[in-house]
């Protein structure tokens, strides 16, 4: 919830005012395609988790490795859609979303080895293979 205030609320201090813009047709365009594609992945992901979806970084009971949609190519599609829409809002409506990009970046890297870590441990068999054969956060690269 800081994070949320603090994201406002800084594009308004006066050295930060740079970040406030109205972007052109062709920029706003393009930040709005990936913001919508940004979220279309976020929400595809996490319907494709069901119910061993959970807003801590736990172990649901009954819980299932989930290996198909978004899952088959990446091991956390819902933080690379987060992440790819708060992008494009960036480039559409910069200031808060450039400040709540820096925020969420470094918060879900942070969830990204802590839920690996747990997996790990919960589905010694099947995840080790399942990481070998996905990327982590953003394909091609990590």
């Amino acid at each position: 919830m800081f994070g949320m205030i603090a994201a406002v609320a800084l594009p308004f201090l006066p050295i930060f005012r740079f970040l406030n813009f109205t972007p052109s047709l062709m920029t706003g365009t393009i930040g709005s395609i990936i913001c919508i594609a940004g979220w279309g992945y976020f929400v595809w992901a996490r319907q494709s988790l069901g119910r061993n979806w959970s807003a801590n970084v736990s172990i649901q009971e009954g819980h299932e490795l989930v290996t198909s949609g978004p899952h088959r190519y990446l091991r956390h599609p819902m933080y690379s859609g987060g992440l790819l829409a708060c992008i494009g809002s960036a480039i559409v409506v910069g200031g808060p979303f450039v400040f709540l990009l820096a925020i969420l970046t470094p918060m879900f890297l942070w969830r990204v080895g802590a839920e690996d870590k747990l997996m790990e441990q919960q589905f010694r068999n099947e995840y080790p293979d399942y990481k070998e054969r996905t990327w982590a956060l953003i394909p091609f690269i990590w």
